[in-house]
């Protein structure tokens, strides 16, 4: 049996810096698009993107609307270490729906770093027993490496 990873590891702190820079990104990127850019004109480029498609604008602009705040609150949640692995199964279907988009376009340069995201949310997921310096830590919702339920450890 492989021994619990301690929260003091340097896998506990590559895990901690990885998962806070990915959630500052995603964070202020939903921040950037609710109150600089502004939902509507997010939407509106969304729409304009979509226009030649049969996507309507029906359908964009509750998603376009929707992506912002949904990128702001798992960043937050990443940032701090809550709801981990929530924020990360959200964000990585999210990924695979904008990817189905930007495939759809045929934008292949965009589809190459959506599946950049998809990989760190990925290896995130992964790799989660690792989030051992986290709040999720804290509340006991994270178990270490190699601590198997009902093992008595």
């Amino acid at each position: 049996m492989a021994l619990p990873i301690d929260w003091r590891s340097d896998t506990s702190l590559a895990y901690a810096i990885f998962r806070l820079t990915f959630g500052v990104n995603l964070m202020l990127r939903g921040v950037d698009r609710i109150f600089f850019l502004g939902l509507d004109n997010f939407g509106n480029g969304m729409v304009k993107q979509f226009e030649m498609t049969w996507i309507g604008a029906g359908m964009i602009q509750p998603f376009a609307h929707t992506i912002p705040w949904i990128e702001m609150v798992m960043g937050a949640c990443l940032i701090v270490g809550l709801f981990t692995r929530p924020a990360l199964v959200v964000g990585g279907l999210l990924m695979a729906n904008l990817t189905f988009g930007t495939m759809f376009l045929r934008n292949f340069d965009l589809a190459w770093l959506q599946l950049t995201y998809a990989m760190a949310f990925f290896l995130l997921l992964a790799t989660h027993s690792w989030n051992l310096l986290s709040l999720d830590a804290m509340l006991g919702r994270t178990r270490p490496t190699g601590v198997r339920v009902g093992a008595g450890v």
